[in-house]
């Protein structure tokens, strides 16, 4: 499920244009008083600017499988890397053969790089902005995930992918999944420095729009 727009909100607008420009050089696509738009791999992520933001969101980019530890090192270079409580910065997930990275953008977001060992490798061998694929993850906090998840799946007809449980279920596939947890789950690394709170989805799809809106 590729992930073709997102669009978020932003409590520093400014801040995050900087970020995701000037530091981490994304291209940027239109930018105005109240919103802009970046072009991030096959994802246009848009921010609007909205001071009642309370945040965090949670979403991932994937990278190419192959160029993990260049992306890693691409990535401190311009932002610090969010630890766990063991001071752990590099996480493997068997269950997914995957490897990743986090950081906090500008407003307190939980941004994830991913390389998906079950996705064809990239030719080369650096990294950089160009090499980021999209955004493969977005965060879904819900009131109940098993209510929401059979919601979803009669709406989009989305499988679960891996495990499901009644604290985290991934809809979706390696190009795009939907995390559904219990509104005020604490995000990976950082736990409850970081709940998960309810907020408006609206996103495209090769597989259509989705536009949700959730209530604690």
């Amino acid at each position: 499920m590729n992930i073709h727009a997102l669009t978020l909100h932003a409590r520093d607008l400014n801040a995050q244009h900087t970020l995701y420009a000037e530091v981490l050089g994304f291209p940027v696509l239109s930018a105005t008083v109240g919103a802009v738009t970046f072009q991030i791999g096959h994802t246009r992520l848009t921010f609007q600017r909205d001071g009642n933001f309370r945040g965090p969101y949670h979403f991932a980019f994937n990278i190419p499988e192959n160029r993990f530890a260049q992306a890693r090192a691409w990535l401190e270079d311009r932002v610090p890397l969010l630890a766990d409580a063991a001071g752990e910065t590099i996480f493997h997930f068997g269950h997914w053969n995957a490897d990743a990275l986090y950081f906090r953008d500008a407003d307190g977001n939980i941004a994830e790089f991913i390389a998906r060992h079950t996705l064809p490798a990239a030719p080369g061998d650096s990294f950089g902005a160009s090499d980021v694929l999209g955004v493969s993850e977005l965060g879904l906090p819900v009131a109940s995930v098993p209510e929401a998840v059979q919601n979803l799946q009669q709406r989009f007809d989305l499988p679960v992918y891996g495990n499901a449980s009644g604290t985290f279920t991934p809809l979706g596939d390696e190009e795009g999944l939907l995390i559904v947890v219990p509104v005020g789950r604490g995000w990976f690394p950082v736990g409850t420095h970081a709940p998960a709170l309810p907020f408006e989805l609206h996103a495209t799809t090769e597989r259509g729009p989705f536009n949700l809106k959730e209530s604690p």
